[in-house]
């Protein structure tokens, strides 16, 4: 018998605007769109990353308290921080944390449309004995 897997992840995130939070994620970020159902739920993805977006009231939070506390709403691995930050930047993307060293990598974080903060993090090398 085949061992359980998992094949597939997306933090499924409420947008007040679907259009707005498509373009954002499509031109900021260079992820591809996957669907669009019905013009309230949508999919996007790049790289085997997926993102869900819902159009739906979003929860009021006290958005300052939340970036201050480096708090995040989804973290995705990367090849290449630096490039990936560089990237973000140039297509006017809001970086919140700017691309920085930390001692399980280097890492930076985006704010989308709806105030959602991303992580991005490039992981340190293990040490080779």
């Amino acid at each position: 018998m085949p061992a359980a897997s998992l094949t597939y992840g997306a933090p499924v995130l409420q947008v007040a605007d679907l259009a707005r939070s498509v373009a954002h994620y499509r031109d900021c970020l260079g992820f591809a769109v996957d669907f669009d159902h019905e013009g309230f739920y949508a999919g996007v993805a790049r790289d085997g990353c997926h993102v869900h977006l819902r159009c739906s009231p979003h929860r009021r939070r006290d958005q300052q308290a939340f970036e201050s506390a480096e708090q995040l709403d989804a973290c995705f691995g990367v090849a290449d921080a630096a490039a990936l930050s560089a990237e973000f930047a140039a297509a006017g993307a809001s970086i919140t944390v700017p691309l920085r060293t930390m001692p399980y990598g280097r890492e930076f974080y985006v704010r989308d449309p709806d105030g959602y903060i991303l992580g991005f993090v490039e992981a340190a090398q293990a040490s080779r004995s």
